[in-house]
């Protein structure tokens, strides 16, 4: 059975409409085309389509993904597990944090982060200070270790 022209210019049009607010990963479209019920070949061709112009790249989107939520500033751990949560090929995740992690140093940020967030606990108990700061960057994707080895230095 050929997929009617109508469908598929139907699901490049949701697609589109998707890529219209941010970039997203093949998988990403993929599953919001399945579950707007489109023909698993409508599918493969649009997807085809939107690779050949360059509008779905997974090494791209991994590389603006990272870029952009470092900023926030998010840890490796997390940035890996979104990235993992959005079907990019791990190649093209360590090609990102390659890139991006050019100069970037985890400690000083996490270091940084530490010390804002003090400011704000004055007053509060240190073990209460500890657990909140701990919460907080490991829920951000910190590596535990770098975490605590940093509230201990900053803490004393």
């Amino acid at each position: 059975m050929v997929p009617d022209q109508d469908e598929k210019e139907k699901a490049r049009a949701c697609a589109l409409r998707l890529l219209k607010f941010r970039l997203r990963s093949e998988r990403e479209i993929r599953d919001k085309l399945s579950q707007k019920e489109f023909a698993k070949g409508v599918i493969d061709e649009t997807l085809a389509s939107l690779k050949k112009s360059g509008l779905v790249d997974d090494e791209t989107f991994a590389r603006l993904w990272v870029e952009t939520r470092m900023k926030r500033p998010l840890g490796r751990n997390r940035l890996r597990r979104e990235l993992k949560k959005k079907g990019v090929d791990e190649k093209w995740i360590e090609a990102a944090f390659e890139r991006a992690c050019q100069g970037y140093d985890e400690k000083e940020v996490v270091r940084g982060l530490v010390r804002q967030k003090m400011k704000r606990m004055q007053g509060l108990e240190e073990d209460k200070v500890k657990a909140r700061l701990f919460g907080y960057l490991v829920r951000r994707g910190f590596p535990q270790n770098l975490v605590i080895e940093t509230i201990l230095e900053e803490i004393r």
